[in-house]
């Protein structure tokens, strides 16, 4: 697990969520299991994302822009620097890992933005310690309160895991939608009659 975990940074189609969440529910059999769950889960995490981190900051866009799928992923990655602004927050690095490929894109933000390494080491370590929680105490709560096999206990999980995240991630899209259909009015300028 905690290798998938650590891979999953870079290539978010690795199912890392649905093993912590498998893990969870694991450990509603055998209580003894979710300490070790819990530290797997978010050591994969974090070490996943200071690697990523590190990579990024070392100038791993040179080597992306020797490709066009890597100059267009690099494009994507200054587009969203210029969209967070000259300071990007930390807090984009806790939330955004909760949303489908937010994980990479946060991450590989801040490297290429170059924030500064031990702020960023707490805030991974602050989402990875959320993220852990959110996803072994589902598998967890689904094992402990089904009473069904954990096979199915897990799948019951990964279902409303996947759900939840499909309904973020469709509620944070029909709010960028919205807004770019009404971009934002600037007001009268002072002392100017309304029309």
């Amino acid at each position: 697990m905690f290798a998938v975990i650590v891979v999953d940074v870079a290539i978010p189609l690795v199912p890392s969520e649905l093993l912590v969440i498998g893990s969870g529910t694991m450990s509603s059999d055998d209580p003894l299991l979710l300490p070790f769950a819990v530290l797997t889960a978010l050591a994969g995490s974090w070490v996943g994302d200071v690697a990523l981190f590190l990579l990024f900051r070392r100038k791993l866009t040179h080597f992306l822009d020797r490709f066009r799928w890597g100059r267009s992923i690099h494009r994507g990655l200054r587009s969203a620097i210029d969209k967070a602004g000259s300071s990007p927050t930390y807090a984009a690095v806790v939330a955004v890992r909760f949303l489908p490929g937010g994980r990479t894109a946060s991450v590989a933000v801040a490297g290429i933005a170059e924030l500064p390494l031990r702020p960023f080491m707490l805030a991974a370590a602050g989402g990875g310690a959320l993220w852990t929680a959110w996803l072994v105490g589902l598998g967890y709560v689904a094992g402990a309160s089904t009473g069904l096999p954990a096979g199915v206990s897990a799948l019951l999980g990964m279902a409303v895991g996947t759900l939840v995240g499909a309904i973020t991630a469709a509620i944070l899209a029909l709010k960028k939608h919205r807004k770019a259909r009404h971009p934002h009015e600037h007001p009268e300028e002072p002392g100017t009659p309304a029309p």
